[in-house]
């Protein structure tokens, strides 16, 4: 029982920090975005810009996370366990 309860719960921690790679990137360039438009009167492009590049690098972030840590997805799983050599 404990080894499934420490999957599931590795797994919500996989998924809130992809998730959070994508957020972040994502809010601080919309952040930015309207700030400019708001208090240094620019045009209403700066803002739409600032979204549609927050969600490209947003989403490139969270892809280059799910990428560099996809071999460590299950930590109860130990290395060379299915041929039957561990080290």
């Amino acid at each position: 029982m404990p080894k499934k309860l420490f999957k599931a719960v590795y797994a919500l921690n996989f998924i809130f920090q992809a998730s959070f790679s994508m957020i972040v990137p994502a809010g601080l360039l919309i952040l930015g975005g309207w700030c400019l438009n708001s208090r240094c009167g620019w045009g209403k492009w700066v803002l739409v810009a600032a979204i549609l590049l927050g969600v490209a690098i947003g989403f490139y972030s969270m892809i280059y996370y799910i990428v560099k840590t996809k071999d460590f997805i299950d930590p109860t799983e130990q290395k060379g366990e299915q041929d039957g050599t561990s080290k």
